[in-house]
């Protein structure tokens, strides 16, 4: 009974001990999206796109703005019989519903092209990352700085994925 009392504190002693050597096998490293789009060649080239995908659609909502104005203004006109107010009318409340319909695809298309465009500079960082964490051991490596309170600048490799990137061009 002693020698299986014995061999049982044993057996939680260095099952107690070993606990803290797998904790120090672990590396995590941590890497700022965000800094990669804004900072990367690749990334401002895609930031260029969608700025001009913007540009482009704010230039087409505000021709709509200024067709839904015109009609407003058509309508203070004194002189318009029944019909040609109630016509004016209805063609105001459509413009301004494609106003409205333009503006709300415009937004979604520039947010979808957006999610686009961080996917495509993700995916290139990707490979980098991996051949980082391989070389310098990193088990995880955490891509969300929302949900993270602290990184110890040792385990952010963000500038050297930007600089693997640009090298890449």
């Amino acid at each position: 009974m002693k020698r299986l009392s014995l061999s049982l504190w044993l057996s939680a002693a260095l099952l107690l001990s070993a606990v803290p050597a797998l904790a120090q096998a672990s590396k995590v490293g941590f890497v700022n999206p965000q800094r990669i789009i804004n900072e990367s060649k690749i990334g401002k080239i895609a930031q260029e796109d969608l700025a001009r995908l913007g540009k482009e659609k704010d230039r087409l909502v505000r021709q709509a703005m200024d067709k839904v104005n015109r009609l407003q203004e058509g309508l203070k006109e004194d002189a318009l019989s029944v019909s040609e107010q109630q016509s004016r009318e209805t063609e105001l409340r459509r413009a301004a519903r494609d106003y409205e319909q333009l503006v709300q695809n415009s937004n979604q298309e520039i947010q979808q092209e957006e999610r686009q465009l961080i996917r495509f500079v993700m995916r290139r960082a990707d490979s980098i990352l991996k051949g980082i964490a391989k070389e310098q051991g990193f088990t995880m490596i955490l891509t969300d700085p929302e949900i993270i309170g602290y990184v110890d600048s040792s385990m952010d490799i963000t500038d050297r994925v930007i600089k693997e990137l640009n090298s890449m061009n």
